[in-house]
């Protein structure tokens, strides 16, 4: 063999032993590669999770914003309720027997405010007078004849009494031996027990329901006033009385017609220390042609011998009617519509 054969064949054999050697170590580097790709991805997981929890710690409400979101969330129901109640429909526990036998002690009704309500602007904690001094809104229709109704007395606040309507503004009430006639019709009354009817509570002279537009007169002579309606003879009560004289100046008689308000002032007979000033008001004010100025409404229980009503207090005017009773709700064994005013009949 000659020399350059031998160099050839060396040759041969060193790029075949090159070859075996890279094959070899090829899948030893693909084996290292692989764990570092591995590592690299497990790497930038580990990246995003601890990114997206660092955005879950800034979403994250201190205590105080939580507080502040609950009570602001209660506020908000706090109102909702308030204006449920309000103007669609209120629950009513009964507190007494004045309307036996329609409504029985601690039931408690629906009433609802969409048919007509008043709503006074007042807050628990004031005094009655402050209360009653509030200002009042009349919302949706008017009380029909014997509608039974949740209404306020003058000098209780927001005390409740359920009653049944009698007379409507201007209309003449009366009560003979416990037959009720109400501009000279006889009505027969068939929610009235009979028992109820006895008594002298069941005879009543007539009476006028004021209505806006009627004529009101204050008589004062010898130290002594009067009051007339429409130029009648006419019996303040416990009744405020609410009117203006032709120049517009509003005049209030309350408390059983010992105070008045005019023009702004008050006066009060039992203040001995002002009485000369009530003296000269009412000598300024008699026989002055007054205009009452809202539309009143007579109202009774239906057990007329236990009833504290508009016989003694005197017709109420309309914002002191403040919902429409339309059903028992409580005890659910007693669940039964109220009769209202279809259900009464003439004689």
């Amino acid at each position: 063999m000659s020399e350059q054969d031998r160099t050839t064949e060396a040759a041969d054999a060193a790029q075949q032993a090159a070859e075996t050697a890279e094959a070899t170590q090829q899948p030893a580097y693909e084996a290292v590669q692989q764990p570092a790709a591995e590592a690299q991805a497990a790497n930038a997981e580990e990246q995003t999770a601890k990114g997206k929890k660092k955005k879950k710690e800034k979403v994250k409400k201190s205590l105080g914003m939580e507080i502040l979101s609950w009570v602001w969330t209660l506020l908000i129901a706090f109102a909702v309720a308030m204006v449920v109640r309000a103007v669609i429909f209120e629950p009513v526990r009964v507190d007494g027997h004045s309307m036996d036998d329609t409504l029985a002690d601690q039931e408690i009704m629906l009433v609802s405010k969409f048919d007509y309500n008043s709503v006074w602007f007042s807050f628990p904690w004031q005094s009655n007078e402050a209360k009653e001094n509030a200002p009042r809104i009349n919302l949706f229709g008017n009380p029909k004849q014997f509608d039974v109704v949740i209404c306020r007395y003058p000098g209780r606040g927001d005390t409740n009494f359920v009653k049944r309507v009698i007379g409507l503004p201007g209309d003449k009430v009366k009560l003979e031996n416990g037959q009720l006639y109400v501009n000279g019709t006889a009505y027969e009354e068939p929610y009235v027990n009979d028992e109820y009817r006895k008594g002298s509570l069941n005879t009543m002279d007539e009476y006028t329901v004021p209505k806006k537009g009627d004529g009101f007169t204050v008589h004062f002579e010898d130290n002594r006033y009067s009051f007339l309606l429409n130029g009648e003879r006419w019996s303040l009560s416990n009744s405020v009385m609410k009117c203006k004289d032709e120049a517009g100046k509003a005049l209030t008689i309350k408390d059983g017609g010992r105070t008045f308000v005019y023009d702004g002032k008050t006066y009060n007979q039992d203040d001995q220390e002002h009485a000369e000033e009530l003296a000269k008001l009412l000598t300024s004010i008699s026989d002055k042609s007054f205009t009452v100025d809202e539309d009143y409404y007579f109202v009774m229980g239906d057990h007329r011998n236990n009833s504290n009503d508009s016989r003694s207090q005197g017709a109420i005017d309309r914002s002191m009617i403040i919902g429409h009773v339309r059903r028992v709700v409580f005890p659910f064994g007693n669940w039964r519509g109220v009769p209202n005013g279809l259900e009464v009949k003439t004689n």
